[in-house]
């Protein structure tokens, strides 16, 4: 008698194996491990003190480099409108990858429950035929994340070797000694390259790893749409009054399953949502704001096709990190809507069907009709739309300050 459970539990825990490898993030979770940014959830477990000390560091390092060139934009001030807006850029950068490794720490245990989502909240409700379909769409999520990853780390190299000031350096900077010396340039350097590696190459990972969880959470809801949909047929093909109870206890089974299932959907995408919302709302502002400063640079700064590489290099950096986060975030509403229309059609199809099936079915059409969505701190939806709106705004903002430097002249 012992045989079946122990058997259906081994099955379960296979399953869940099988889903936690497909889904495994530690492409994305190892490089933020090494850099400080978020602590590997196997990790965990060990002491946080080196690991809060090498982020301190890192912290420590991106302040300095504001530092600097918040002294440059103190001395010089507003004389040259061209070097003002560069050093509003960087210094904007900078102080946002300060803000998001803070959060990131604050909040490390919420995110390492959500890298572990599959395995931990999702297996029970999967089965091996739902495997292959989560092992290809992750493969794919994979080698997205891979190639943006890959591709800013290529715009930041080409970055590091465009010099912005006379000392030949990337950036323009406050220095306490002289930076035209080998030795000092080499220091000066080396320092420009840990600040800009790690805050564009690791904010770009980061959002890898974030936009990955919106995924696996778009993956979770298409696979319950094909359940509901399976489920709807096999009940039309039952006989009306069925006098046999079995004929719907598995198919109700199932069901509640299918409820259960979209419940934990719900309560993972909330706690991703109240932990991404913030960090979001700030980032979208910091990016509106760097779009606009390097349109302008673009427009009426960049001599030759270096300075017009380097620019157009930080504009289209910093649009990927907005863009990559409506384009999965409008997928996760896009699919939270075809939950919505599944559970209709089964609704409706199902007149023959004992109650407590139609309540079941009820209770799952009503939640989807207000989508799961990822917002900018609750004003407004991460979508494709809303990339549109932030690319108007900075637009509009371009031309403010464009019309501001012709009027000068």
């Amino acid at each position: 008698m012992g045989t079946a459970p122990s058997a259906a539990a081994a099955s379960e825990s296979s399953v869940a194996a099988a889903a936690a490898a497909a889904s495994d993030m530690n492409h994305l979770l190892r490089p933020l491990h090494w850099t400080a940014v978020l602590r590997h959830p196997h990790a965990a477990a060990g002491s946080p003190l080196l690991f809060r000390l090498c982020t301190t560091v890192m912290i420590f390092f991106a302040l300095c480099f504001i530092c600097s060139e918040g002294a440059v934009l103190f001395h010089q001030g507003t004389e040259d409108v061209d070097v003002f807006i560069l050093l509003l850029s960087t210094i904007d950068t900078a102080t946002i990858w300060i803000f998001r490794m803070v959060h990131t720490a604050v909040f490390e245990q919420d995110f390492h429950k959500l890298a572990l989502q599959v395995g931990d909240d999702f297996a029970e409700f999967l089965t091996w035929d739902d495997i292959p379909v989560i092992r290809s769409r992750c493969r794919m999520v994979r080698r997205f994340t891979l190639t943006f990853v890959w591709v800013s780390l290529s715009g930041c190299c080409y970055f590091l070797v465009s010099p912005a000031s006379a000392d030949g350096l990337p950036f323009i900077l406050a220095l306490p000694y002289d930076a035209s010396t080998p030795s000092g340039y080499a220091v000066s350097w080396l320092f420009c390259a840990v600040v800009c590696l790690h805050a564009v190459v690791m904010t770009t990972v980061l959002d890898s790893f974030n936009v990955s969880l919106i995924a696996q959470l778009r993956i979770q809801l298409t696979l319950l749409s094909s359940k509901i949909v399976i489920l709807a047929k096999e009940m039309s093909d039952v006989p009306a009054h069925s006098t046999e109870k079995s004929s719907y206890h598995d198919l109700h089974y199932r069901l509640k399953k299918c409820v259960l299932h979209h419940q934990a959907i719900i309560k993972n995408a909330d706690l991703l949502e109240r932990r991404l919302g913030a960090m979001l709302l700030a980032q979208s502002i910091s990016i509106g704001a760097a779009a606009c400063f390097q349109m302008f640079q673009i427009a009426t700064s960049a001599d030759g096709m270096q300075q017009m590489g380097k620019f157009g290099i930080y504009l289209s950096t910093m649009l990927s990190e907005l863009f990559v986060y409506c384009w999965f975030g409008d997928d996760l509403i896009t699919e939270s809507e075809n939950l919505a229309m599944a559970a209709y059609d089964a609704v409706t199809s199902l007149q023959g069907c004992p109650l407590s099936i139609k309540r079941s079915l009820l209770l799952l059409m009503h939640r989807p009709q207000r989508p799961l969505c990822i917002t900018a701190g609750g004003f407004f939806p991460l979508s494709r739309e809303s990339f549109v709106a932030v690319l108007n705004v900075s637009y509009s903002f371009f031309a403010i300050l464009r019309n501001f430097k012709e009027e000068e002249q």
